[in-house]
């Protein structure tokens, strides 16, 4: 597979990972705002509550039975809240784990590709060498083997060999 593939793959995986974080994120902050809002409304209704409380006293003392009912209602919705407030508090836990683990999981990922890509770059190098080894060989032999046909090709046909006088003469210019 070319390296330019390669690439592309690093890159289709980076921006998985990306997308993924940005998704977490995006909903983190989803999760942050409602629970803020929730909390919002709690405190506005405890706020409201402070005044009831002042005039459900004066209730109970004249209607006691009656009263006694109405808290224990009371006492449910109130529990009722806070056990929803846990349970978004939870589910917001989760949810950063399952962000972590999906992170977590997405670099074990990437570094598989990158592994892969240099594993296949270090091949490819060495196929080249292995190729460039292969190709240079014969062509040396095949050009040694040319020169000794062009030899001979030129020695006959300027006619025989030369004589040994001119070997000689030859050998003389040379010195």
């Amino acid at each position: 597979m070319p390296e330019e593939t390669f690439r592309w793959v690093v890159v289709g995986g980076v921006a998985i990972a990306t997308l993924s974080i940005l998704a977490m994120a995006v909903i983190t902050v989803i999760l942050v705002r409602t629970i803020a809002r929730l909390q919002a409304r709690i405190d506005s209704v405890a706020e409201q509550a402070v005044p009831v409380v002042q005039s459900v006293r004066l209730l109970i003392d004249e209607n006691g039975p009656r009263i006694s009912e109405i808290m224990t209602v009371t006492k449910e919705a109130a529990s009722n809240t806070r056990d929803i407030s846990v349970i978004a508090k939870d589910q917001a836990h989760r949810f950063a784990e399952v962000g972590r683990d999906i992170t977590d999981r997405a670099r074990v990922q990437v570094a598989r590709v990158d592994a892969a890509v240099d594993q296949t770059v270090e091949q490819v190098q060495h196929l080249g060498s292995n190729v460039r080894t292969a190709v240079e060989r014969p062509m040396n032999e095949f050009s040694g083997v040319l020169a000794g046909i062009r030899t001979a090709l030129l020695v006959y046909s300027q006619g025989r060999r030369p004589n040994v006088a001119r070997a000689t003469q030859d050998e003389e210019m040379f010195i």
